[in-house]
């Protein structure tokens, strides 16, 4: 059985543990991902904590990981564009990223940059989506300048 890191219950790092899960399916719709890097992102703490609990109800215990990169091992129906074999990176894994094996949503997925290594390209997900969809709201006309400041993070480099 493939190894996952979860956490049991609600609350601090205490409640975190390697289990054997079994190999997820993919269902219609998903890419099924051998995991070669997981990003480490502060949501994962914040769910862990029980933060989001309401927004984001999980079954316990849940696998860690909110962004992956890896090899795409079988596929769900209605998934096009991707095949076996293909290096992808993603966000929001319906079986989180910290495990041998990720389910990842195939609109949530792209191809991976062979010049990309799939340690960088596992911690681009969030912040990319977090910078568009930040910059996104603004409406800026195409005309318009935007001051970035501090873009020493990784939102605010991928705003940049």
């Amino acid at each position: 059985m493939p190894k996952a890191y979860v956490f049991t219950e609600y609350g601090g790092p205490e409640t975190q543990t390697f289990v054997d899960l079994p190999r997820p399916v993919p269902g219609p719709g998903q890419l099924l991902v051998a995991v070669h890097a997981a990003g480490v992102n502060p949501v994962d703490w914040k769910l862990r904590a029980g933060c989001l609990r309401e927004v984001l109800p999980l079954t316990l215990p849940a696998v860690l990981g909110t962004e992956v990169s890896g090899v795409v091992e079988e596929i769900g129906d209605g998934v096009e564009g991707v095949g076996i074999g293909d290096e992808v990176f993603g966000a929001l894994p319906l079986v989180g990223g910290y495990a041998e094996y990720a389910l990842l949503p195939a609109q949530a997925a792209a191809h991976k940059p062979a010049a990309v290594s799939f340690t960088d390209a596992a911690s681009l997900s969030v912040s990319a989506a977090t910078a568009h969809q930040g910059t996104g709201r603004l409406n800026l006309k195409p005309d318009a300048t935007l001051l970035v400041n501090g873009a020493g993070g990784g939102i605010g480099v991928a705003a940049v």
